[in-house]
């Protein structure tokens, strides 16, 4: 099973809402993966669980939640060599907390381009973020349909 990880500064919001949106689309279209999410500065946000507009947002996709009441993580916790992809979703923001932190600056990394409120409103990013998930949904689902192509032919 391949496994993403979604990274944001505080894990609270676009990590978060990128995780469930990418479990829920994954179930529904039978792609063995799963994600998770952390945070480069969880900080005095380590006693919060998942920001509600991002729970609004949800909603209105119809994803139900499955980690909504849980707390968010710092990525220093995580043991990163479970992941095969991870993903900072802003690059100008993640990047130097990056580049800062030992245990990332040595490993690959995906940077996305969605930024945080209240720099862009969580009506362009959220819609931003779901599509860019739904991208990595379609291509690991190509994947898999090649590599059965693949089995088949050999």
């Amino acid at each position: 099973m391949q496994k993403i990880l979604f990274v944001c500064t505080a894990n609270i919001f676009r990590s978060r809402f990128s995780e469930e949106v990418f479990n829920f689309l994954a179930k529904k279209n039978n792609i063995k993966a799963m994600a998770f999410s952390a945070g480069l500065k969880v900080g005095a946000y380590i006693s919060r669980t998942i920001y509600p507009p991002a729970l609004e947002y949800l909603n209105i996709y119809g994803i139900e939640p499955q980690r909504k009441d849980e707390l968010s993580t710092h990525i220093n916790k995580l043991n990163l060599n479970d992941y095969q992809k991870i993903i900072c979703l802003d690059e100008v923001e993640h990047k130097p907390m990056v580049v800062e932190n030992n245990k990332l600056n040595k490993i690959s990394i995906t940077y996305w381009d969605i930024v945080d409120e209240p720099k862009m409103s969580r009506s362009i990013s959220l819609p931003k973020c779901y599509k860019k998930v739904e991208e990595l949904i379609k291509s690991l689902e190509n994947n898999t349909i090649h590599k059965n192509i693949d089995k088949l032919n050999n």
